[in-house]
């Protein structure tokens, strides 16, 4: 209920919603770190924002990284809901099928700049979900979707659609998880932090991800071959979550202070490091000598025939949920990441 009431109010009505008058105005949040401490989203992104709100609330909330993840990547959700820490960055589609709303930004073809995206992605969500309270018992401070997703393999070079078939690849959702099944591929859903094993043991050929992620996880000589497909094979949709009776510990005052430097600031900005290091990836593996392919419009028309009744089934789940029309809900979305994509926010 905490969601729907504070689903499409101001920031001051929502601070207001948010929380009761903290008895103590001094509150420490525990943040649980799937991600290894020294990953620059971490670094250069969670870290910060732990400083400015700290900064921002002079000193009242403050972040404390654990030492230790609180549970496991798939998890978070129930680490923050059952108040074994407070705030977690969450990736629904670790637990595929459980939050079927957000999976729209999980959905492919969907754009190519994740600093685009990610706003138009988060402005959507709140205006049509959020009141459906999906997230219930935590409360998604900001969410986000990121760079598209792409195959990448150290078998052979995927220029036709068809090339997908046999080939074994970490998945990284359930959207890609369906569409390499319904391809004849092999799919294993693991999280990015798995990949690296699985592809030096050979129990995998790839994977379908991002080429920053292939930097990042040191996997670059364990592939050679990488796809480009416009508007991406699929997304992968972000939440940062605190539990909401932590929420309520703080202030008013602290509330609106920390909601200024986090809604459309804190996703966007993670979207847009996304999308700059994206590029820094793609670079790095054309100097390691990957061939890239760029999908053609036959590549790209047979993946939205493979993906219609994915699509389909989305729109079916959503109904189920609670919401009135979401086709026009996808179709708006698609309509305003071109725009934001042309135009430029």
């Amino acid at each position: 209920m905490f969601l729907k009431r504070l689903a499409g109010l101001g920031l001051a009505a929502a601070v207001a919603l948010g929380a009761t008058v903290a008895a103590a105005q001094e509150v420490t949040l525990r943040y649980s770190s799937w991600l290894p401490v020294g990953h620059w989203l971490v670094q250069e992104q969670f870290v910060p924002w732990f400083a400015e709100i700290e900064k921002v609330t002079e000193g009242r909330v403050k972040v404390e990284v654990l030492p230790k993840t609180v549970g496991t990547a798939l998890s978070q959700y129930d680490v923050v809901r059952d108040g074994l820490a407070d705030m977690s960055f969450i990736i629904p589609a670790y637990t595929p099928g459980r939050f079927p709303l957000i999976e729209m930004g999980e959905l492919p073809l969907l754009g190519d700049d994740a600093s685009k995206m990610s706003l138009v992605f988060e402005r959507i969500y709140r205006k049509h979900f959020l009141a459906l309270d999906e997230f219930e018992g935590i409360f998604p401070i900001t969410m986000w979707n990121i760079t598209a997703v792409q195959p990448f393999n150290n078998r052979r070079p995927v220029t036709k659609i068809e090339d997908l078939k046999g080939l074994k690849l970490r998945s990284p959702n359930g959207i890609i998880t369906a569409t390499l099944t319904s391809l004849g591929g092999v799919p294993i859903l693991k999280s990015s932090m798995e990949a690296f094993e699985m592809l030096s043991t050979g129990a995998i050929d790839g994977q379908i991800t991002q080429a920053d992620t292939v930097v990042v996880n040191n996997a670059t000589g364990l592939m050679k071959y990488a796809t480009v497909v416009p508007g991406g094979m699929a997304n992968s949709a972000h939440i940062m979550a605190i539990n909401p009776d932590k929420w309520a510990e703080i202030s008013e005052q602290d509330q609106k202070a920390i909601l200024a430097i986090t809604v459309e600031k804190l996703g966007h900005s993670v979207g847009t490091a996304f999308h700059t290091r994206e590029v820094d990836g793609m670079k790095v593996l054309g100097d390691n000598n990957y061939e890239i392919v760029m999908a053609d419009k036959t590549f790209v028309d047979g993946l939205k025939e493979v993906v219609r009744p994915i699509e389909e089934d989305w729109i079916k789940r959503a109904k189920a949920k609670g919401v009135a029309d979401p086709a026009a809900v996808l179709a708006e979305f698609r309509a305003e990441i071109a725009k934001a994509e042309q135009v430029g926010n």
